[in-house]
């Protein structure tokens, strides 16, 4: 299993960035609403499983914005409610969230990893946040 890498005091910092048909997608239209994993360059097979797990990242609000290459072909792949794909060019971005982060509601970096994780290590650690328990007292699930 990965290291997760916790940073505690950190926040995040806002961007801007077209998906495939250049269309802006701003982090901080989803701050604060959502919690956001941003990961750098994913493999198609984990944009598969985040599709496959869509239903359950809804129950936790948290959208997966992938960030890949601007001429890369899986930014014309299938998109879902909680899957956000973006061209990063030259990669500033995601040099900057590194291989995966995870952004809570209150605009915190609640982990760093070295690769993309799990979802379910990702929901894991959303569902020990006290926000997310007082979600589901409020919503029953």
């Amino acid at each position: 299993m990965p290291t997760l890498l916790l940073a505690l005091a950190a926040t995040a910092s806002p961007f801007t960035l077209g998906d495939s048909a250049g269309r802006p997608w701003s982090l901080s239209s989803a701050l604060g609403r959502e919690r956001i994993l941003i990961v750098r360059n994913p493999s198609a097979a984990y944009l598969n499983t985040v599709r496959a797990q869509d239903t359950a990242l809804q129950v936790r609000d948290l959208r997966v914005v992938a960030l890949l290459p601007p001429d890369d072909a899986r930014l014309n792949g299938p998109r879902t409610l909680m899957l956000t794909l973006l061209a990063d060019p030259g990669g500033r971005i995601g040099a900057q969230y590194g291989p995966a982060t995870l952004i809570g509601k209150d605009r915190g970096i609640k982990a760093r990893y070295p690769a993309p994780p799990a979802l379910n290590t990702v929901a894991a650690l959303i569902d020990t946040m006290p926000m997310r328990q007082q979600e589901r007292q409020q919503r029953g699930r």
